[in-house]
């Protein structure tokens, strides 16, 4: 049995008990409820899983993305495809 399988059933358990009939049932390791969103109603997925780490346990990393740099293919275009382009712009207006 995995990690946390009698935990999820706790959990969608007192789910349904929650949301009452707006529980609409569970699918792959989701619960599903319908929820008010401005007047339109709408289904809501809540997946469960069992992380390794538990949340606040684990230390906190930051990701510097101004760091990475994103390297750009070189694409070659030729010239028969850029008269396309261009035609196809001539048509549309652009």
């Amino acid at each position: 049995m995995a990690k946390g399988t009698i935990a999820k059933q706790e959990v969608i358990s007192k789910i349904q008990s929650a949301f009452g009939s707006d529980f609409a049932g569970e699918n792959a390791g989701k619960a599903y409820v319908w929820a008010d969103d401005g007047g339109e109603r709408v289904q809501i997925a809540i997946a469960l899983t069992c992380p390794k780490v538990p949340y606040g346990e684990a230390p906190a990393q930051t990701l510097d993305f101004d760091l990475v740099e994103t390297p750009k293919p070189q694409v070659d275009v030729t010239q028969e495809e850029k008269d396309n382009l261009a035609q196809m712009m001539a048509r549309l207006g652009l």
